[in-house]
């Protein structure tokens, strides 16, 4: 009778766990979080940063086709400390005319005329390479007019031009994005290709 009092009291015993094991299991789970969480967060903070560049890596790959494609020059300009872009011909003499001599175009001017497209909040391009202000200068308010913020977009102070000829090549040029905590991206256009470079991410000089 007693020896099955007391089997009964060492299989109940063994139902819970005791405290120590509970604080190994804690200890464990602290330290799985400690190395998994980190690399996680650091990919979530990364990521519109380089969704930014992606955004910009395409637009330029886009630009570079839309050049092979109409056999004529077209050109990318962006907005030095800030989201916004445009892509359109390198020569627009007749699109700026036709837009300023008609209230409505037809769909094939209007896609061979300038296009805006804006990085995600929070990103911007850089108001400088290496140190050195790049310069900007204002478009015409004809070349933009009919687009939507066309006054807007016309007050803009752009880049000079990255331009890629009908053969898809183009000139050496670098440009960068930027996040709040001064870490950027950098894209580098190579002239004899037009092919574009991505970085990795890099933390900005100061």
């Amino acid at each position: 009778m007693c020896r099955g009092r007391f089997h009964r009291r060492r299989s109940q015993a063994r139902d819970g766990f005791t405290f120590a094991e509970l604080l190994l299991v804690l200890a464990i789970l602290l330290i799985i979080t400690g190395v998994v969480f980190p690399p996680v967060l650091r990919m979530m903070a990364d990521q519109p940063l380089k969704e930014a560049a992606e955004r910009a890596r395409v637009q330029l790959a886009s630009v570079r086709l839309k050049a092979l494609d109409s056999s004529a020059a077209w050109q990318l300009r962006f907005e030095p400390g800030g989201r916004r872009y445009l892509w359109m011909p390198t020569e627009t003499n007749s699109v700026a005319t036709s837009a300023s001599s008609n209230a409505v175009t037809s769909s094939a001017n209007t896609a061979a005329g300038p296009t805006a497209g804006e990085l995600p909040k929070g990103i911007t391009f850089s108001s400088d390479l290496n140190g050195t202000p790049l310069p900007v200068e204002r478009l015409p308010q004809e070349l933009v007019a009919g687009m939507p913020n066309a006054y807007q977009l016309a007050q803009v102070g752009w880049s000079a031009p990255v331009t890629f000829q009908p053969d898809g090549s183009a000139v050496d040029s670098e440009l960068a994005v930027i996040d709040s905590r001064s870490r950027q991206v950098r894209l580098t256009v190579r002239g004899f290709t037009g092919g574009v470079t991505v970085s990795p991410i890099e933390t900005r000089r100061r």
